[in-house]
């Protein structure tokens, strides 16, 4: 009878492992699956191909748009920040096409990353590209900023490619790339390009123009999918082309405000894009946050358009951005990186610097919400 008994004891421990097992391996399969449709096609690829324009226009008076808007040195140091942020969490190869009117500033660029560790280098590719606009074309290349437009003739200029995003200098990557480049997989047969929601400007007296949705797209980061694009009616460039001789009078944002005009008469071609993709200080320096995704999830890039990374105006976005400036790869920690970000938000508050986002309740929260995700150990809560 005793031995009955352990025969059952022993089955019974036999059968609590192997149930403990299956349930280990069950989640194991669960996350591994939940990861990969979060990445999507991301997965199938060799690289991510991204689409970075860098000019000086070797003249100062080529730009109708604020001089520091196309300040060199500027969109080389946002430049560099960005990447950083790009390979400290992406696991994929992400090859940057550099339109550039400057080999010397491709060639900062891209020196500005030869002595990171070779773990995070082997995930940068560049190739530098020539500025290219259609022949008798060349006042579009003024409009608010050199090159502003030049984003618009992307399809033209890389034929044999299928998608690409295109990024401007001043975003910071809050989670990796390849879930922003998932993003395509949610793109019906009929769209062809993606963008996020510009809750500002667009529906004021200050804008002229059509616009797409309620309150029109911001152009910091657009999915394009080159090969719906060229197949576009009429074709994509003469479509953008021939709403430039229509509104010229009236466009005071160069490529955004024709891409809002495109899109306006062609909505069904855009996926709109959730705010948290592209967080700008409009969106919490009114008192309020406008995008209910960021406050529910975090801020998956922080975009620091209107020189918010710089100019010292906003101190909560611009407290972000030295942090990650200051952080480099191999020697600090990501959680050390945390840890300053958190401190220089906090610093906001207690030495009163200038910001209207600190109004905004949880905003600390909001900004560092997502990349906790990314960076184990970290905890907005936790105290220093």
């Amino acid at each position: 009878m005793s031995r009955l008994k352990n025969v059952r004891q022993v089955l019974k421990r036999c059968c609590s492992s192997q149930l403990v097992f299956m349930t280990v391996i069950t989640i194991y399969i669960f996350l591994m699956v939940d990861q990969s449709a979060q990445n999507g096609s991301a997965m199938k690829r060799k690289e991510l191909n991204m689409i970075l324009i860098l000019c000086d226009g070797g003249n100062s008076d080529l730009q109708s748009g604020p001089k520091e808007a196309s300040d060199v040195g500027r969109q080389i140091r946002q430049a560099v920040v960005m990447l950083k942020s790009a390979v400290l969490f992406s696991k994929k190869r992400l090859h940057f096409h550099v339109i550039a009117d400057n080999r010397a500033l491709y060639s900062s660029l891209v020196n500005s990353t030869q002595n990171w560790p070779e773990n995070y280098r082997r995930k940068l590719r560049f190739s530098l590209h020539k500025v290219w606009y259609p022949q008798d074309r060349e006042d579009m290349r003024r409009m608010f900023r050199v090159c502003a437009t030049e984003r618009l003739f992307v399809p033209d200029m890389f034929p044999t490619l299928d998608k690409a995003i295109y990024i401007d200098t001043d975003l910071i990557f809050m989670r990796p790339v390849e879930h922003l480049w998932s993003e395509f997989d949610n793109f019906n047969s009929d769209q062809i390009a993606a963008m996020s929601p510009c809750l500002y400007h667009y529906g004021t007296a200050k804008n002229k123009v059509p616009f797409y949705g309620e309150s029109g797209l911001n152009a910091g980061i657009m999915h394009m999918d080159l090969d719906r694009m060229r197949e576009l009616e009429d074709g994509w460039t003469n479509a953008n082309l021939a709403i430039f001789d229509k509104f010229k009078a009236n466009i005071k944002l160069a490529d955004q405000d024709i891409l809002n005009i495109l899109f306006h008469y062609y909505p069904e071609k855009l996926y709109q894009l959730s705010c948290h993709w592209n967080y700008r200080v409009w969106q919490c320096s009114q008192g309020e946050n406008k995008c209910p995704e960021a406050e529910e999830n975090g801020v998956s890039i922080l975009h620091g358009n209107a020189l918010a990374f710089v100019k010292g105006h906003e101190m909560k976005i611009q407290k972000i951005f030295e942090a990650f400036e200051r952080f480099e790869l191999g020697r600090d920690s990501p959680g050390q990186l945390f840890v300053q970000m958190k401190a220089g938000l906090a610093q906001v508050d207690h030495e009163d610097q200038p910001s209207k986002c600190k109004t905004v309740p949880g905003i600390d929260r909001i900004l560092l919400g997502e990349i906790q995700k990314h960076i184990p150990g970290a905890k907005i809560n936790r105290r220093f």
